[in-house]
């Protein structure tokens, strides 16, 4: 039966060549890439961000309005550190390359048959202690700019969520009303029967400041063999829309084994396409969606426009008739604005705002 044990010199042989690879490693994180890559990431997205904000008005984004002084005021707040940042991680990285050289010389000294164990793991303990004064050196560089980052982050991942909303607006299967914008919107499960199986429709959910719609937008089989789907088919519809002011409760949850599951149920008045919608978020924080549809509902959204509401379409919609002209029955649904026309429930007549 042959032994497992390790000889002596073969330990030490191993421990030196460890030894040789930790020090390669230092001196690869003694020019302090990682910072570096940071510092030149941060810099690159504060630089972006007027010109993200830029396109996102330009494809009519109306909400947020802070966006653009946010952007200004990190742009100046990092016009004031940049450069004593740049220099403070440049001078530490050259003192820990120089600090580092005395211990690369015993590092390189390290010969098998000419060196003990006992200064090979003095060496090694050298080489951890280094390790550490480099990670807390990369420590301390890091709080010089962690505050603006963690900011200038969340700004970062907002443009990004509204940046993707833009993108299902932009290819959405319906047309929005004239003067219609979109807040928000989320890859989502209807859950029809309030209960979620792998027949309900997957699709987009779209916040505007008037309605809550959803589109169906999913790839279905469209051809079998032996239970196999060998073919596939997008299909792209509209299935409900409501207006806000039509959601008479919101409820945001959190469900699942692990309650990580976002969820949105709603209570809607009568006459809409149902008395309630139950819908499982996809990426997105429930309990923002709350209160994302919350603002809208209260108008407290249009202080956050970028852009001013078509006064005159307002004035439209709130002029539009009480009574139909025809039968004298009562306009009991909501007229929004960017409508051109409503229609009685009573007798069917198609009413020209």
């Amino acid at each position: 039966m042959q032994s497992n044990q390790v000889s002596p010199a073969e330990q030490l042989k191993y421990d030196i060549d460890s030894a040789k690879r930790n020090l390669n490693d230092l001196i690869n994180k003694a020019s302090l890439t990682t910072i570096r890559d940071d510092y030149s990431d941060l810099d690159a997205t504060i630089a972006n961000l007027p010109i993200r904000i830029q396109k996102i008005r330009g494809r009519k984004y109306a909400f947020n309005k802070i966006n653009e002084k946010e952007a200004e005021e990190f742009q100046s707040q990092w016009a004031t550190k940049r450069m004593m940042i740049q220099n403070k991680i440049d001078l530490e990285a050259n003192a820990l390359k120089a600090n580092l050289r005395p211990l690369e010389s015993r590092v390189t000294s390290l010969i098998l048959g000419a060196t003990s164990a006992l200064t090979v793991k003095n060496v090694q303990n050298e080489l951890d202690s280094y390790e550490s004064r480099i990670s807390s050196a990369e420590s301390s560089l890091r709080e010089l700019y962690d505050g603006i980052r963690k900011e200038v982050e969340k700004l970062k991942t907002q443009l990004g969520l509204v940046e993707k909303t833009l993108d299902h607006s932009e290819t959405a299967s319906f047309g929005f009303l004239p003067g219609e914008s979109v807040v928000m919107a989320v890859m989502a499960v209807w859950t029809r029967d309030n209960k979620e199986d792998k027949t309900d429709p997957e699709g987009i959910l779209f916040l505007t400041d008037q309605r809550l719609l959803f589109e169906q937008k999913q790839q279905v089989a469209k051809k079998k063999v032996l239970f196999v789907t060998t073919e596939r088919e997008l299909v792209q519809n509209l299935l409900f829309e409501t207006p806000v002011v039509c959601i008479e409760s919101l409820k945001a949850t959190k469900q699942g084994l692990f309650k990580n599951e976002d969820w949105l149920e709603l209570q809607l008045a009568s006459g809409s396409f149902a008395r309630d919608a139950k819908l499982h978020l996809d990426g997105q924080d429930s309990v923002n969606w709350h209160k994302l549809i919350t603002r809208v509902k209260t108008r407290e959204i249009d202080s956050d426009r970028a852009f001013e509401i078509d006064k005159s379409a307002v004035e439209k919609a709130r002029s539009a008739p009480a009574k139909c002209p025809n039968c004298g029955g009562a306009i009991t649904k909501p007229v929004l604005r960017g409508m051109d026309s409503i229609t009685c429930d009573f007798c069917g007549n198609v009413i020209r705002l």
